[in-house]
């Protein structure tokens, strides 16, 4: 693969396939265990129309299938249970469905060309349907992936289940999913504006530390203290915020819709602790903002987002930094770490695969080789360069 090959692919990766993944999870119900080779997926000649066969020939038809499989609980749970990774891969650049489709052993691979038959979604989607249906109850366990476990409390009492309906998913994952990437984010800010005081302008939507430090915000939503309440920022008609400053608010309103969680779509939550932490680690990792800060004022805590290119740029990249990273949250933080790791890589571009109980992921020259008991606790994250073979 050339230069140009990769710039496209990598592209691909971080505008478009974001929202593809969380079109797969929300018709799966839950956070499917995807495996790309991405240094696969591509063809002399044809590299300029990767975004438009990308979706139609590997991710569409996955869409489309799970929607089929998910319409009712029984099918969620077989799916969870029974679907143990999808691997995409171009190996020989196979078009035939049947052969470029197959499920075995609870992993459904899709060994197709990424170019060849683009417009066929409807076949593919109808061999992976096929493929399911007539195999999937065969390798189910019975028992949901533990990765998936909450380990710590979501702000309401109720706790919701992936399996509750088709395009459900919990709180708790979404947590789990960012936890470790919204630290980092927290910690490199904290160390720009260590000892400062700040001062805010809500109506201007700017937030500053010292003299001259001057950051974008928006507004996600406060807690106020004595009446034991959470108010989001979308829903805050009185405050007077401008709504340009209220469309990180609206954007996590639009997953939580997605999700059917109620706690992220409710335009106000009574609560007996402040849940702003909770909601912004969340918000921060999901879309992508610098961080996020409390800003106490007399009982009503408003949290805010930042936008910050210094911060973004203070982003870890070293291999090394980021399992230094990961093994402090692991000590500091209950959370699965097995499953959090896997978002916390992908996050950082890495490709990220699931051998044993292991996690390898590869990104470039650099490989990070995860090891975990049973239980999917951390036993041992280390870095190293891929040795290439002459």
């Amino acid at each position: 693969m050339g230069l140009k090959e990769k710039r496209i692919i990598q592209a691909f990766q971080n505008d478009l396939f974001p929202a593809l993944e969380t079109e797969i999870n929300t018709a799966a119900g839950y956070t499917v265990p995807l495996n790309i080779s991405w240094n696969t997926l591509m063809e002399d000649r044809f590299s300029h129309i990767y975004n438009d066969t990308f979706p139609k020939i590997y991710f569409l038809p996955l869409i489309e299938a799970f929607k089929a499989i998910c319409v009712d609980t029984m099918g969620v749970e077989l799916l969870q249970t029974g679907l143990k990774e999808v691997v995409i891969v171009n190996e020989n650049n196979e078009n035939n469905i049947e052969r470029a489709i197959t499920f075995e052993d609870g992993v459904l691979k899709i060994n197709h060309s990424p170019v060849i038959n683009a417009d066929k979604i409807e076949d593919r989607a109808a061999r992976i349907i096929s493929l399911l249906e007539d195999k999937l109850e065969e390798f189910a366990e019975g028992t949901p992936d533990t990765a998936t476990t909450e380990t710590s409390a979501a702000p309401t009492e109720k706790k919701q289940e992936a399996t509750e309906a088709p395009n459900k998913m919990t709180i708790q994952e979404l947590y789990n999913q960012s936890l470790v990437l919204s630290l980092e984010k927290q910690e490199i800010f904290s160390e720009m504006v260590e000892g400062l005081a700040w001062s805010c302008d809500m109506l201007e939507g700017k937030l500053t530390y010292g003299d001259d430090q001057v950051f974008d915000i928006q507004v996600i939503g406060t807690y106020a203290e004595n009446e034991k309440s959470w108010l989001w920022a979308w829903a805050n008609k009185q405050s007077g915020i401008p709504e340009k400053f209220t469309q990180t608010s609206l954007a996590i309103k639009a997953i939580g819709e997605a999700y059917q969680i109620d706690d992220l779509t409710s335009p106000k939550i009574e609560l007996n602790s402040d849940p702003g932490a909770y909601f912004s680690t969340i918000i921060s990792s999901m879309l992508k903002e610098s961080c996020y800060v409390p800003l106490t004022f007399k009982g009503l805590t408003v949290y805010v987002t930042v936008t910050s290119k210094e911060a973004d740029d203070k982003a870890r990249t070293a291999p090394a930094l980021i399992c230094s990273h990961f093994t402090q949250v692991a000590a500091s933080y209950k959370f699965p770490h097995k499953y959090s790791l896997y978002f916390y890589l992908k996050a950082k571009g890495y490709e990220v695969e699931l051998p044993g109980n292991n996690i390898v992921a590869k990104k470039d020259d650099d490989q990070i080789l995860g090891i975990f008991d049973l239980k999917g606790r951390l036993m041992k994250i280390s870095n190293s360069k891929i040795t290439v073979q002459a």
